[in-house]
């Protein structure tokens, strides 16, 4: 269990009353990562969800000669994982400590308990999940749209 003031750090549960933070605090575990630390590899299967409270995650992908290449950083305040946790996927990338890293950590289990226990705040929290994936949709979207605009010179009408 995590002490209640360690989720009030993160964001996104700012929405969250007291009662509701209490609450989903009995879920969640706190881990420290230090710089050069694999949270998962490439393959894994998504069995948590990593709130990031402090620090700095990379995201890599292995190129075709086996190489890591670095595809994206999640700062804190941010979720990573939640794709292949609620797909039940493996981990299309590879996830590497930039930094010292600070996480709340949910686990399938813990999940699974929320939802028994709790299912409106189980729902409270898909909802707030769900509102970073698409902000995450939007802006890939966006870089798509740009890139493809770019290529073929621009909008045409």
């Amino acid at each position: 269990m995590v002490k209640e003031e360690l989720a009030k750090e993160f964001p996104l549960f700012s929405s969250f009353s007291e009662k509701e933070i209490e609450e989903i605090a009995k879920y969640l575990n706190y881990e420290v990562f230090p710089e050069g630390e694999v949270l998962f590899e490439e393959g894994d299967p998504g069995d948590w969800i990593f709130f990031i409270v402090k620090g700095k995650v990379g995201l890599f992908r292995s190129d075709p000669f086996g190489n890591d290449v670095k595809v994206a950083a999640i700062d804190a305040g941010t979720p990573l994982g939640e794709l292949s946790f609620f797909s039940d996927h493996y981990h299309s990338s590879k996830a590497v400590a930039l930094k010292e890293t600070h996480a709340l950590v949910l686990d399938k289990e813990g999940y699974e308990k929320l939802k028994q226990e709790d299912p409106a705040l189980a729902v409270k929290l898909l909802e707030m999940i769900t509102r970073v994936i698409a902000e995450r949709l939007k802006e890939m979207n966006k870089k798509f749209v740009d890139t493809v605009c770019f290529i073929w010179g621009g909008p045409k009408g």
